[in-house]
């Protein structure tokens, strides 16, 4: 029984939560859990009192499990509610830090993250308690609506988020007291604010009618994209969008459980964010962030995936959901073990838990509070005490969207510079505005293990300043049946030097190139980089394929190579770096070849979990990760103006275990190209890939670095709208190619030379026959 799951993984979670729970002396019946400050303090022990408080009501706890009786739970529970009602501006004590909450924008998120632990006890709860619940609500309610207004937009006043939760909650306050003189005005805010939650630029021409309008009456702006893309917190952001569908949830099992309809714009769009959803989901459960994660890895949105789970089995029917709900819980129960002590976290985010207590009790109580949703939800269905509320026409239209929620096979947007191609034997995606941009992924579908953003296949260049960001110049990108073609520029910008009057300045130029060709395995990867002006580096590497080696993988890889094998623990292990030469295959299942560069392939392991929240507090790593680089200069070094930082040309190759990897490099070393550019710029600056995929074709992959350090003018951009006419020498054998965008096909010309053009500053893929 999958509740049994649940209980598993939170009752030796409480034991671990003692130490981050206190009482007040002068106050014996208020607690909280965590730090007891404002915002996401009042939040972090909100959500843990609904772990606490569904726990207590469980018929299957295991008193001896937690060390604590149910009586003793359910104390606690009420404490820690009551501290966080008195402890609002409606109540008569204070957060720890002297201030109340409440009357902002996200005040009302961890109520809404309370309430199924509220539901839990309600019979527990005092006539007292209920008064200052009902004070609380309302008061929140009266505030969103008379003093924050409903807005929305696709970069700038972004808010699906926080629309969705404010709206659930009107909704919510409106359902548990209906007879409140402003009940009627809390339901048609909060249907204004879910319309403008999931809202795309369509919304604005809909007619359709939800809860009495139509959608154009009451939208605001879109904070999605037309192709569901959210740019959130100014990142593709697809752990926000699991964070929607989570509010979406709340509410819809609220309502199940009261046997109401609910509101018909709680829905709004949700089967069609869904399918994106359900493409950035490995099978395992974890979450493909194709655009990156600036949090915790595996943590918070990854958590509320749990509820939106549930939500999707529930309405919509969603076969997956149940394989994909089992399987996360089995990760999340690995990392228990680890720990050893109960918790979820403690061993993996120790050093943050040092800096950071409330940041740790925050994520400890993310985790508790979601799966105390799937226990309290899941026993609802087995009592049936979930009331189907929807009418038969409902009924029908949720099988059928159900049977249309199949994952995508690709998907791209434009903003973003995203594309994502899916298959079952490759995940292939390039994001250019992420998280820590640009990052790239490819690797099998069935290793969520093997996944990091950290500007991953996007090389790195560090200067002397403290922290470092880049910024994208210009992008590109090209779909096609099969895969996808994109190429854009970067500067990297390093900031805050120790030396006093040092000023923040941009250090490097690089220009990438990324093709997934259509053989459903192969990725080719080009990067450039130059120094700006004569500066001092202290790290540069090519390539930077990360590949996690930590407790999630059982701390261990093997790499295979040219003289052998190397099999290496991850976290724990101490800082070295070792010479792979020309290609590496890792785990049997991802190989890797260097097609052209100077430097060979290293593998550089780092000594300390290195991928972590932001450089801004250095040593509070949250994940190990083995850098495969191709150039890791470590060493403190000086680079002239216009010099090279890297130049390489990488083949990625998902499903081959090592001893088709070594086969594929005898294949390689035959495919020899060369180009020659007519007069205006010298051959070197045209690179060049001739590489076979499993498809057993050839392919050619072009591409014009450029003067990278130029900077963009009119007349530059005019001029890379033009044609470069090229010469490229091939083995004999082949008769012809043809460009994989256009269908223009080219032969050999009477000197026996293909003579093809190439647009200045861009790429191009060629079939070769």
């Amino acid at each position: 029984m999958i509740r049994h799951k649940y209980l598993q993984l939170l009752q030796p979670w409480v034991n671990s939560a003692k130490k981050y729970l206190y009482r007040f002396p002068d106050h014996r019946e208020l607690v909280f859990y965590g730090s007891g400050t404002n915002t996401w303090g009042v939040q972090t022990n909100q959500k843990a009192l609904a772990a606490f408080a569904v726990l207590a009501e469980d018929p299957d706890l295991n008193e001896k499990e937690i060390g604590m009786t149910r009586e003793e739970l359910l104390e606690y529970a009420l404490a820690m509610l009551r501290f966080s009602l008195r402890s609002h501006m409606e109540g008569d004590v204070c957060c720890t830090d002297g201030t109340s909450w409440g009357h902002t924008w996200i005040s009302v998120l961890g109520i809404e993250r309370m309430m199924h632990g509220v539901r839990a006890i309600w019979r527990h709860l005092t006539e007292e308690d209920k008064i200052l619940l009902k004070k609380v609500l309302t008061s929140e309610a009266d505030w969103l609506l008379d003093h924050y207004p409903v807005e929305a937009g696709p970069v700038k006043q972004n808010k699906p988020e926080s629309n969705l939760w404010n709206g659930a909650f009107l909704h919510r306050t409106a359902a548990m007291y209906p007879d409140l003189p402003r009940a009627a005005e809390y339901r048609e805010k909060g249907s204004c604010f879910l319309v403008n939650s999931i809202s795309v630029p369509s919304d604005a021409e809909s007619d359709e009618i939800l809860d009495g309008k139509p959608v154009s009456g009451r939208y605001a702006g879109n904070n999605f994209f037309s192709s569901y893309a959210l740019n959130h917190h100014h990142y593709m952001n697809v752990g926000y969008m699991v964070i929607c569908l989570s509010n979406v949830a709340m509410l819809h099992f609220f309502y199940r459980e009261k046997g109401i309809r609910p509101p018909e714009a709680l829905y709004h769009h949700v089967p069609e964010l869904w399918q994106l959803v359900r493409t950035c989901i490995f099978p395992d459960g974890r979450l493909l962030r194709i655009g990156g994660d600036t949090r915790v890895r595996y943590c918070y949105c990854q958590d509320y995936l749990i509820p939106v789970l549930l939500l999707l089995e529930d309405r919509y029917k969603d076969p997956d959901c149940w394989d994909f709900e089992q399987a996360w819980l089995n990760i999340v129960k690995q990392e228990q073990e680890y720990n050893r002590d109960g918790s979820f976290l403690s061993r993996r985010v120790e050093k943050l838990a040092c800096v950071s207590p409330l940041y740790y009790s925050r994520l400890e109580s993310d985790k508790a509070a979601t799966l105390a949703m799937g226990l309290y939800w899941h026993r609802m269905k087995e009592e049936h005490r979930l009331h189907d509320t929807m009418e038969d026409t409902g009924k029908q239209r949720t099988v059928k969207v159900a049977s249309e929620m199949h994952p995508l096979s690709f998907w791209t947007d434009d903003y973003h510079g995203a594309s994502l191609h899916r298959s079952d034997r490759r995940i292939a995606s390039w994001v250019w505005e992420a998280s820590e941009k640009p990052q790239g992924l490819c690797l099998p579908p069935d290793k969520s293990d093997m996944a990091e953003w950290h500007q991953n296949l996007a090389g790195e260049v560090r200067g002397m300043g403290c922290f470092h960001r880049n910024i994208i110049t210009s992008h590109e990108e090209h779909p096609f049946d099969g895969g996808f073609l994109t190429y854009g520029k970067l500067r990297t910008r390093s900031e805050r030097f120790v030396a006093e009057g040092e000023g923040d300045r941009e250090i490097a130029v690089e220009k990438i190139i990324y093709a997934a060709l259509p053989d459903d395995a192969t990725v080719l990867v080009m990067q450039q980089a130059r120094a700006l002006n004569r500066d001092y580096f202290r790290s540069v590497k090519g390539l930077l394929l990360q590949i996690p080696n930590d407790l999630f993988n059982g701390n261990k890889r093997t790499y295979y190579m040219e003289r052998g094998k190397l099999t290496v623990e991850g976290y724990g292990s101490k800082e070295e770096q070792k010479d792979l030469f020309d290609w590496v295959n890792i785990d049997n299942c991802l190989s890797v070849l260097k097609c052209y560069g100077d430097a060979s392939l290293s593998l550089y392991r780092p000594g300390t979990r290195q991928i972590q929240i932001t450089d801004r507090f250095p040593d509070t790593g949250n994940l190990y990760a083995d850098e495969i680089c191709c150039t890791c200069r470590r060493d403190l070094h000086p680079v002239g103006k216009g010099n090279l930082l890297f130049d390489v040309g990488s083949l990625l190759r998902t499903g081959e275990n090592h001893v088709e990897a070594e086969e594929s490099v005898g294949i390689q070393k035959q495919l020899v190209v060369s180009i020659v550019s007519n007069p205006g710029r010298e051959s070197t600056d045209i690179k060049g890939i001739l590489c076979q995929g499993v498809d057993k074709r050839i392919y050619l992959l072009l591409a014009d670095m450029g003067d990278v350090n130029s900077e963009t003018t009119v007349s530059q951009v005019q001029k890379a709208q033009q044609a470069r006419e090229l010469c490229i020498c091939m083995p004999e054998k082949f008769s012809g190619i043809t460009d994989v965008l256009s269908g223009k096909r080219y032969t050999r010309s009477t000197g026996g030379n293909f003579h093809c053009s190439l647009r200045n500053e861009g790429a191009a893929l060629f079939t070769v026959d």
